[in-house]
């Protein structure tokens, strides 16, 4: 077999001694596994600080200035709702209330056991969320004391939801009172809390004994069809004049601040970047101590090369040949183990995770880069070999 011309000596090297070319293509491969892991588990951090942005329906909303995330999003003075319905273009805009609280469980194996709920109140009649399921079933929530129930809420609520399905009205306890669940809709968990209740603003307050309906956690804005949306934006800011307690941002610009915020403040990006690291490491490591060992056995080749009048660049070609096919050969069970490991995550924290086409990309140039800088680290041997000295 030729490749441009020449025999392809790099690939006859690397399975001519197949046990070590099986280590070698494993070592990759848990390296691009580490890698992809770390990469997802780090995207999925950020993406799921901004489900619940995904899914409300507004054009521009308001928000505290002290904000730090959707689990802990500060207040603002309810009064800059009532100025923003001064400007023109503004069709409709509520408060949207949030806290964290604490609730019996109901899954499967964790039955008794307490978590963390993400309460979202607000007024029944009005269309504060994109999916139309919930939308739907708001009317239902006109009786104080019920809920909606998030079905990708983390755990087996199988049962659970069956119950809610079937009109049976379950119940549990949620901030120390009894919470009834009368509808399901879908959004998912967080690494902060088990999942989402959607209830009206009047039993928000119920579960919520320290908020004041004066004091929303986010205001939501409708603007008039074809309007733009930031000019509106910049109108609602000089409505405002100069206080510092709210901030106006549209609703592409809240979902990027929420995720730049966490990407820069929070260490759990630093953890999993520098776990990126570790797995490159690992892999190159693996790499070198599999291509100088190869080297190592066919030095006298090698000499015998370089006496024949062959470079050192013809000569690193043929260990770069063997470094892209380690890289390709490590990379393709890696990816197939990363796909299947991703799907035993969502289905085990009901959190997005997925595999984009960048990220392959990226873990792909990676790894390709990882041999390669392997290869030229295993070919110092030859580089300096004399063949005087070799024979």
């Amino acid at each position: 077999m030729l490749l441009n011309g020449r025999t392809p000596l790099g690939w006859k090297q690397l399975i001519h001694s197949k046990g070590r070319f099986a280590i070698a293509t494993s070592g990759v491969a848990f390296a691009v596994l580490l890698i992809f892991m770390q990469l997802g588990f780090m995207n999925m951090l950020f993406d799921s600080t901004v489900m619940v942005h995904r899914q409300l329906n507004a054009d521009i909303v308001l928000l505290s200035s002290t904000a730090r995330d959707f689990a802990n999003p500060g207040t603002f003075p309810r009064q800059r709702i009532t100025q923003a319905l001064g400007v023109a273009e503004v069709l409709d805009a509520e408060p949207l209330y949030v806290v964290a609280r604490e609730w019996i469980k109901q899954s499967a194996t964790e039955r008794g056991e307490r978590g963390q709920m993400l309460i979202l109140g607000v007024r029944p009649d009005f269309k504060a969320f994109r999916d139309a399921e919930v939308t739907v079933q708001q009317r239902r929530l006109v009786e104080t004391g019920v809920a909606l129930f998030d079905r990708g809420t983390r755990g087996d609520y199988t049962a659970f939801l069956a119950a809610i399905e079937a009109g049976l009205r379950p119940q549990t306890e949620l901030g120390g009172r009894t919470v009834t669940l009368v509808g399901s809709f879908q959004i998912g968990s967080s690494f902060g809390t088990e999942g989402v209740l959607v209830v009206s603003d009047q039993t928000f307050f119920e579960f919520a004994l320290n908020r004041r309906p004066s004091a929303p956690s986010v205001g939501l804005i409708h603007v008039a069809p074809g309007a733009d949306v930031e000019a509106v934006a910049a109108r609602i800011r000089e409505r405002m004049g100069d206080y510092p307690d709210t901030v106006v941002m549209t609703m592409p610009r809240f979902i990027e601040h929420s995720k730049s915020r966490i990407q820069k403040e929070s260490p759990i990006a630093f953890v999993f970047t520098f776990g990126v690291i570790i797995g490159m490491i690992v892999g190159t490591v693996i790499v070198i101590e599999i291509l100088s060992a190869d080297v190592h056995d066919h030095l006298a080749e090698y000499a015998t090369f370089k006496a024949m009048g062959f470079t050192n660049a013809r000569l690193l070609g043929i260990v770069f040949e063997q470094s892209i096919i380690l890289s390709v050969a490590g990379f393709i069970p890696g990816i197939l183990a990363s796909f299947g490991l991703y799907e035993v995550v969502r289905a085990a924290l009901t959190m997005p995770i997925g595999m984009p086409l960048d990220r392959i990309a990226l873990v792909f140039a990676l790894t390709v880069g990882m041999c390669v800088a392997s290869g030229a680290v295993a070919m110092r041997r030859v580089r300096t070999a004399d063949p005087a000295d070799v024979f």
